[in-house]
């Protein structure tokens, strides 16, 4: 091994300059300008916290209720909540979601 060590060209401090002047000397010099972020949309509703609630049902029901999700393209909870809702209990827009599978976008 060797004694020697690296010696680093110092980094100058950054300069004390607006952005508005940066953009006119980037006009005049004709670099490409960056775009500013735009501004993030307004989040949806949130969804209230989920339990895990197990029952049991017939096995024809759960068939029923599994082929009708499949034919709808949602999930049985989906099913299940919406019956629940149209008995009169409260359920929220925001947790009623068709399907609550990840993004389909997978290869198939």
């Amino acid at each position: 091994m060797s004694d020697k060590t690296i010696q680093f060209r110092p980094i100058a401090a950054p300069l004390d300059v607006t952005d508005s002047a940066l953009d006119v000397v980037n006009r005049q010099l004709g670099v490409p300008t960056l775009t500013k972020p735009v501004a993030q949309p307004e989040p949806g509703p949130v969804r209230a916290p989920v339990e895990k609630l197990t029952i049991e049902i017939p096995d024809y029901l759960a068939d029923a209720l599994r082929r009708e999700a499949a034919a709808g393209r949602s999930a049985a909870k989906y099913l299940v909540m919406m019956a629940l809702r149209k008995d009169g209990y409260r359920v929220d827009d925001a947790d009623l979601v068709p399907d609550g599978r990840r993004s389909k976008s997978k290869p198939r």
